[in-house]
């Protein structure tokens, strides 16, 4: 089952939210951002397909963006998460090598971190100060709540690339290395009408190949990722410009309106007007906020 995340800030994909598992067993799901659970309390499983893991207070969770995955809670013991999830565009826009331990060789980069080493306490303040920060809402908190995040995912670079074997390593990178360009030509041209045929052409890779390294690298299909950058553009232009919904429709590539909110609906949970008057409505807060203390 695939589950769709919904974003609370729509200028920040992270979040991070206290839950607490049923005692019974749900279905399991995957979805295309990244994961992390903390275990704050109680005791429980977590189930990543037909792997089972204990959970007790301290232990972290790492969900591979395309792992089916569900936690259950013990029925006489209920325990309480914080998990953290985030868009991969926060990590492809400062160093792609940072989501390795999200989306590559979810079999041989432990899903559970337990044990009380210096880095594991790390990991456990870093994601309660991005809980804090989430939840106060400080002057500046999208900037420290991206630092502390990167922080996270550093800390995680350093303890997989102790794990895994050079071997796998250097050959999980070779494939991220093979489809970067493919990635750089789809930032550049996602404005215009590309498809999976003339771009495996165009880069001498069998259609499934391509799609198959694609998923891998993005954690979306190839429809689904062209898509994902034209409203992440078609946000940039609500936000900052004062193009009207027509133009941004045709300037971010939609063929027609009609494509364009249907998929923006979808992507946003809100139409292109609603957007524009939400982040309209949070700039004149935030203004107002920063006079008060200036005053």
């Amino acid at each position: 089952m695939i589950l769709h995340i919904a974003y609370e800030d729509k200028e920040l994909p992270v979040n991070i939210f206290k839950w607490i598992p049923l005692p019974s067993l749900e279905q399991q799901h995957h979805h295309p951002c990244f994961e992390m659970g903390m275990c704050i309390s109680g005791r429980g499983t977590f189930h990543f397909g037909s792997t089972v893991y204990p959970v007790a207070p301290g232990d972290i969770f790492i969900v591979n963006v395309l792992e089916s995955h569900i936690a259950q809670s013990h029925p006489d013991h209920p325990c309480e998460f914080l998990f953290l999830n985030f868009d991969a565009e926060l990590l492809e826009k400062e160093e792609p090598e940072l989501m390795v331990p999200f989306r590559y060789y979810p079999f041989h980069f432990r899903n559970r971190l337990e044990g009380d080493g210096v880095m594991m306490e790390r990991l456990r303040v870093l994601i309660r100060q991005i809980y804090e920060e989430k939840r106060s809402m400080a002057p500046g908190y999208r900037t420290a709540v991206k630092s502390l995040l990167l922080s996270i995912c550093v800390e995680l670079l350093r303890m997989s690339k102790e794990e895994i074997s050079s071997t796998i390593w250097m050959d999980g990178m070779r494939k991220y290395e093979h489809v970067r360009p493919v990635l750089q030509y789809i930032e550049t041209h996602y404005q215009k009408d590309i498809d999976l045929t003339r771009l495996a052409q165009l880069f001498h890779i069998s259609q499934s190949h391509l799609s198959r390294l694609i998923l891998e690298a993005t954690g979306r299909k190839f429809k689904s990722h062209i898509v994902t950058l034209r409203i992440q553009h078609a946000k940039r232009l609500l936000a900052g410009t004062s193009m009207n919904v027509t133009e941004i429709c045709f300037d971010c590539g939609f063929q027609s309106m009609a494509s364009f909110y249907r998929n923006f609906k979808q992507y946003v949970q809100m139409s292109p007007e609603d957007y524009r008057r939400t982040v309209l409505t949070n700039s004149l807060r935030i203004r107002a906020d920063l006079s008060s203390v200036i005053g």
